[in-house]
């Protein structure tokens, strides 16, 4: 499997958490809301490289379909988690005029939960019924 997913959490840690000595010119709150949208990304990736393992035909599926889908084919915690993260996660990503961005303490917070739920979505994850 390819990389991206973890490449893109990896990314998303980097914006809320720089190293010692970088100075970012962006906001704390918009390095939150892009790491948001980060992380969102690579629970799509996830899901899609999943579906490609377990039944390429899902990959063409809406994305609640796929979520509605997951838990016949995977432990229904990691479905559960999977839906509550990617739905934190795209409330996040939209931008409203009167709502403040999310604090990168919560996006920190989805970012664990997203480091969790990609190994649960990589080969060999699958679920095998007897």
């Amino acid at each position: 499997m390819t990389r991206i997913p973890d490449d893109l959490a990896a990314a998303a840690h980097r914006l809320l958490a720089p190293p010692p000595g970088v100075i970012h010119t962006l906001a704390p709150g918009l390095r939150a809301r892009a790491a948001a949208a980060l992380l969102r990304l690579a629970l799509d990736e996830a899901m899609d490289g999943f579906w490609q393992r377990v039944s390429p035909a899902m990959t063409y599926s809406r994305g609640r379909t796929k979520a509605l889908c997951l838990e016949w084919y995977a432990p229904s915690s990691v479905a559960r988690q999977w839906y509550a993260v990617w739905s934190a996660l795209s409330a996040a990503c939209h931008h409203h005029t009167y709502e403040l961005p999310p604090t990168p303490g919560e996006v920190r917070a989805w970012h664990d939960d997203v480091v969790e739920l990609l190994p649960a979505l990589s080969p060999g994850s699958e679920r095998t019924e007897a």
